[in-house]
């Protein structure tokens, strides 16, 4: 059983041989009949032409030597060569044109067909190498069959069928069906058992065996069914044909639709990464040769009856697959294909832009400047020697960014990182940005920075994707200093990260390093910052405290005894003015300690909670516009810094609302949002003016938000009107200081 495909694809082989040297023994009128067959005869094509006026492309052969095609072929003897045989031809009009019968001369064909023989013998190639390499690999076996089905079935087409074979009948006529019919439609049945077996899990389970011979017999039996029911349809033998062939296009877009959508369904529902990463390349590349064939060759053909695109260059569509099986194996390690599988790229895409621009230009020289095909073929083949070069150069580039990133590019890539961090506005975007640069670069799924503290310790500051291999660490130096490191993934566990990637993550080490260490400073600057501004409000609230327990009811004390001796003095001793005088500069003192701690510290924020004094200030605001205030009470405990900054975000937003928003309704949210406290006010006025010049009050919330390392931002509200918000660390790095527990 294991030796039954090799038999198949060697008979499938010689069966195209051998009709192929049947051909070259048979006497030619020097035409060729495609598909898409007329009811009333064929429209034959002429290679070359210049054998004489005979027959000419486009012409609808309807009847040779006197008798209609539309009877059996082998009404006719087949004529010796030399001979002059008349021909019922419908061209601009009816008419009888003699034709000259030679020798075949299959050349013209075999050039005009180079595109299907390039991509047939590419995937012989390749499947005959990997049966050969890893015969015991399950996928070998259907691949096997489909390249020898394409290959034997090619050149007997490329060959061609002269419109004399339906007239004569004879062995060519019904080995060339055999293989253009027949071997054609195994071998899309090979490709569907190859697309089953490849995207399985092994070992191959019974349900998938049986799937694999069911793929094989489907297409085959499709074009038997169909040939059975043209029968039916067909006035007469040669229309039949063509029936047949019509409906053989279309079992082979169905089979590439069924091959796509099982290829697609099956990665989706395979969780193995290893097998994703190999199945990616092959339906990738399958992807793509199947919608060029579809959307230039077989669709067009089943709608309108002719070809979009050039017949013989139907083949280059196939490469992509040819070149997505190659790298696809390489994640099987079999072959070090990697440079083989790229240089397929960029030769295709270069061979099929050269075959395109040829195509456009002789058909623009011809019909647009009525050149001859000699001075147009020419003309097309100088522009395409000239554009060699560059193109061979673009495709490179391109092949090489979409496989590997930038690799092979450490400037480009270095470029577009310093580009990249040029367009950062913010301190806090260049980490992130910087990661997804390098993972945009090399193609990668995953990079991360990780940042070193003072102790030596790493901690994860930003990061792009999900590791899917190997993970590579670059040290991040300034100056000697490791200032933290580049973590990269390999693309895959089967596909590590060679050294050209790791000489690039060094180069673009080199450049990361600076900026993280700005990145760093501008941190210990925020943190820094904050931690003033928090020992000056923790002191702020102690001296509040301090002034107003302390020396506040000491002063206080101190006026009421002089007061109370002042009352035993009388009025006329020299006491009395003294202690009028003591009295008075009580009471000044004490008037002096409550400004200075008003100054120092709102009273409400200690007396009522941030909540509490928010809400009470807001009462004081509110005259036309009605203020609620929610949060949590007691609120747990804060900085005071935090509490300061939160009262006084949150009385500028208000003190904003009452003035400029023109609404009725103001709200004012104080929660702890996680380790953080948010501090979020609405108001249903006018939103925002499009044109608006920020004044003190903006500028003052985002000052008190910045000093304490918190955000602050200002929008319409979604609703309508204008939304502050502020979030705030709810603790401050290195202290640990507490309201009042008296509180």
């Amino acid at each position: 059983m294991r030796r039954t495909p090799a038999v198949v694809a060697a008979a499938l082989v010689v069966l195209g041989v051998l009709a192929t040297t049947v051909r070259l023994d048979t006497p030619s009128d020097g035409s060729t009949v495609r598909l898409g067959w007329h009811a009333q005869g064929v429209t034959v094509e002429v290679p070359d032409p210049s054998g004489g006026p005979w027959l000419a492309t486009g012409d609808l052969v309807t009847g040779v030597a006197g008798r209609p095609l539309s009877e059996a072929p082998g009404t006719i003897e087949p004529p010796r060569e030399g001979r002059v045989v008349p021909y019922d031809v419908i061209r601009d009009g009816s008419r009888t044109v003699a034709v000259r019968i030679g020798r075949s001369d299959p050349s013209p064909l075999l050039l005009q067909g180079w595109g299907n023989l390039v991509f047939v013998l590419a995937l012989a190639a390749l499947a005959v190498a990997l049966r050969l390499r890893r015969p015991e690999e399950p996928a070998t076996a259907p691949l096997l069959v489909f390249a020898s089905g394409l290959l034997g079935s090619t050149i007997t087409v490329a060959a061609g069928l002269p419109a004399l074979t339906l007239a004569t009948g004879g062995p060519y006529l019904w080995l060339f069906h055999l293989n253009a019919i027949v071997a054609y439609s195994i071998s899309w049945g090979g490709l569907l058992a190859f697309v089953i077996v490849f995207t399985a899990r092994r070992p191959l389970s019974r349900r998938t065996r049986r799937a694999a011979r069911l793929a094989y017999g489907g297409p085959p039996a499709a074009m038997a069914l169909w040939s059975a029911f043209a029968t039916l349809l067909a006035p007469h033998p040669v229309a039949w044909l063509g029936l047949v062939h019509t409906g053989q296009t279309a079992v082979v877009a169905l089979s590439l639709v069924i091959g796509m959508t099982w290829g697609y369904l099956t990665f989706r529902g395979n969780p193995d990464p290893a097998m994703r990463a190999r199945m990616r390349w092959m339906l990738g590349g399958g992807v793509v040769s199947s919608l060029l064939a579809i959307s230039g060759w077989h669709l067009p053909e089943l709608v309108a009856g002719a070809q979009a695109l050039p017949w013989g260059a139907m083949g280059l569509s196939g490469l992509p697959f040819v070149a997505g099986i190659g790298i696809a194996l390489r994640r099987h390690r079999l072959f070090d294909i990697e440079r083989l599988a790229n240089r397929s790229l960029v030769y295709s895409v270069v061979v099929a832009c050269l075959v395109a621009g040829y195509a456009a230009m002789v058909t623009l020289l011809v019909s647009g400047l009525r050149l001859s095909q000699t001075a147009a073929a020419g003309l097309a083949a100088a522009g395409a020697a000239l554009a060699l070069a560059p193109l061979r150069g673009l495709a490179q580039s391109t092949v090489n960014r979409m496989m590997y990133g930038d690799r092979h590019d450490p400037a480009g890539a270095l470029a577009r990182l310093g580009t990249r961090l040029q367009a950062v506005l913010l301190p806090g975007d260049v980490l992130p940005a910087i990661v997804e640069t390098v993972a945009r670069s090399l193609r990668v799924p995953y990079a991360a920075i990780d940042l070193a503290d003072g102790s030596g310790t790493l901690r994860q500051a930003a990061q792009h994707g999900v590791p899917a291999g190997q993970v590579h660490d670059e040290p991040l130096r300034h100056h000697g200093e490791l200032i933290g490191r580049l973590r990269v993934s390999a693309r895959g566990h089967d596909d590590p990260l060679e050294p050209i990637d790791v000489r690039l993550i060094g180069s673009l080490a080199q450049q990361v390093g600076t900026a993280v260490q700005a990145v760093r400073l501008h941190e210990d600057l925020v943190r820094s910052r904050a931690e003033v501004v928090a020992s000056r409000e923790a002191e702020r609230r102690r001296l509040r405290r301090d002034l107003h327990d302390g020396l506040g009811p000491t002063l206080a004390a101190i006026g009421l005894k002089s007061g109370l001796a002042r009352r035993a003095v009388p009025a006329q001793s020299p006491a009395r003015r003294l202690l009028d005088e003591v009295c008075a500069e009580a009471s000044a003192s004490i008037d002096d300690v409550r400004r200075l701690v008003e100054a120092l510290r709102p009273p409400a924020l200690d007396e009522l909670g941030v909540v509490g004094a928010v809400r009470a200030r807001a009462q004081a605001l509110a005259v036309e516009l009605d203020v609620e205030v929610t949060g949590p009470e007691p609120m747990p405990a804060l900085p005071a810094a935090v509490e300061a900054a939160a009262y006084g975000i949150a009385v500028e937003a208000v003190t904003n609302a009452v003035r400029h928003s023109g609404g009725t309704r103001c709200e004012v949210r104080i929660t702890l949002v996680g380790g953080d406290l948010e501090v979020l006010v609405t108001d249903d006025g006018h939103g925002l003016r499009p044109r608006r010049t920020p004044g003190v009050g903006l500028h003052s919330m985002r000052e008190r938000a910045a000093e304490v390392a918190g955000t602050w931002s200002m929008a319409s509200a979604p609703g309508g009107g204008t939304a502050v918000r502020a979030l705030l660390p709810a603790r401050q790095e290195g202290h640990d200081d507490q309201p009042d527990p008296r509180r």
